[in-house]
């Protein structure tokens, strides 16, 4: 018998096309999600004196932060492959600092609430905000974060960290809410955001390409991206 010609596979350019423009779908429904849930989570959280589901708020606004300048970068690359490495560098830095302002501005308002000793409240509002996250960050964040392995893109694993944060802080804060409802540990709620704040502050360092100190790596794009 003759043997069969093997199809050629699709060349590197064509592969790279559709990871950018899923990676684009991945950060367009993360803005779109986290637009309206990052708001109701702080104002509720803050309403509630619950820095557990204050702290999803947070981490889902800078999600979005994240995910805006991914919009870019993604679509930068469509139009001018030739500086993806360039834009990939630039969208690390962003979501690298995002990650650090989470992890400020969650040690900053716990430890305060610590101090004061101030109680949270669980109203079936704060509960909701932080289970519809959870449900909706989490398949966002293990996306991101495998699409980001393929891609070699250190910016798009650091966005899928930020909605895995949101998504552990929306469990941890529903957990220490009932914590709070059943035994009375005003603390735990607290003790969780400085937790999340810690982890983010590892992953701020992981991402930032300056806190790593190493050369920028080209990312695998090729001429002729089109949209």
């Amino acid at each position: 018998m003759q043997n069969m010609p093997r199809t050629a596979d699709p060349p590197a350019s064509v592969n790279r096309a559709a990871y950018v423009r899923r990676a684009l779908r991945l950060v367009k429904l993360s803005v779109a999600f986290g637009l309206a849930s990052g708001a109701v989570s702080i104002a509720t959280g803050l309403r509630g004196h619950s820095l557990g589901v204050f702290a999803v708020g947070v981490g889902v606004l800078a999600d979005v932060t994240g995910s805006a300048t991914l919009i870019w970068r993604f679509r930068a690359e469509l139009r001018e492959p030739e500086l993806s490495a360039r834009r990939e560098r630039q969208s690390a830095v962003i979501v690298g600092l995002a990650l650090a302002v989470v992890a400020v501005v969650l040690a900053v308002e716990s430890a305060a609430a610590l101090v004061r000793g101030s109680l949270p409240t669980a109203s079936a509002l704060t509960i909701t905000a932080a289970s519809l996250s959870l449900l909706l960050l989490t398949p966002l964040a293990i996306a991101k974060r495998r699409l980001g392995q393929r891609m070699n893109s250190r910016a798009l694993l650091g966005d899928g960290s930020l909605s895995g944060i949101g998504a552990a802080t929306s469990f941890l804060a529903i957990a220490a809410l009932i914590m709070y409802q059943l035994l009375g540990w005003w603390w735990a709620d607290r003790i969780t955001a400085i937790i999340v704040a810690c982890v983010a502050g590892t992953e701020a360092c992981r991402t930032h390409p300056f806190m790593r100190r190493e050369p920028p790596t080209p990312c695998p794009g090729a001429p002729g991206l089109r949209r």
